[in-house]
């Protein structure tokens, strides 16, 4: 009988470390526990993603200004502000949103996206001015996505993975890691806050 036991045990046992395997950590895993992890488990997450938004190097696009060029300048931009500020989340042919700095009641930033092609958002200074672009991929605008960000100019800002609306994996252009937002807040590789954000 308890020979019996200690197979048992021993089998149960041999399965919990099978199953906290590097290669046995799937980006289907990837939900908010990230202080709870291993660093394994987020060396693993972390390069599953990685791997995901970079299979192809991001580079500087060229021609970035002269391919939006009817959207360098918001044509719009007093009534898209106003509605953004209001609070509207849609506005005529678009999808829009607000970006404010803390504490402030006036917006310095929004987003415009064509509700006939979601796969790219717009960013707008308060004058109308773009300022980024954002490139969606994946099933966007169901989770997961991912979407890489560029200035007017084409130079890569970042990279996001959106596992939820509360979860965002965020890395450099060049692929390195920056962080884990849930809800307000980014920890780093160590579950250590190194920012804060008022709205996601």
């Amino acid at each position: 009988m308890k020979k019996l036991l200690f197979f048992i045990f021993f089998a149960v046992c041999s399965q919990c470390l099978v199953s906290a395997n590097y290669n046995d950590i799937y980006i289907a895993d990837i939900t908010y526990d990230w202080i709870r992890k291993s660093d394994i488990e987020k060396e693993a997450i972390i390069n599953e993603v990685r791997d995901i938004i970079f299979e192809n190097p991001v580079i500087k696009q060229k021609g970035l200004k002269k391919q939006f060029k009817s959207m360098i300048k918001d044509k719009d931009y007093v009534a898209h502000y106003m509605a953004a500020s209001a609070g509207h989340k849609e506005y005529g042919d678009y999808n829009i949103s607000a970006f404010y700095y803390k504490n402030q009641k006036h917006i310095y930033m929004y987003a415009l996206q064509e509700k006939k092609d979601v796969s790219v958002s717009y960013y707008y200074d308060a004058l109308g001015h773009l300022r980024y672009v954002d490139y969606n991929y994946g099933e966007y605008p169901e989770y997961p996505y991912y979407s890489i960000q560029y200035r007017v100019s084409g130079t890569p800002v970042s990279a996001i993975y959106y596992a939820s609306k509360d979860n965002q994996y965020l890395f450099e252009p060049n692929g390195d890691f920056k962080g884990v937002w849930y809800k307000h807040n980014l920890y780093d590789e160590h579950s250590k806050v190194i920012l804060k954000r008022t709205t996601y």
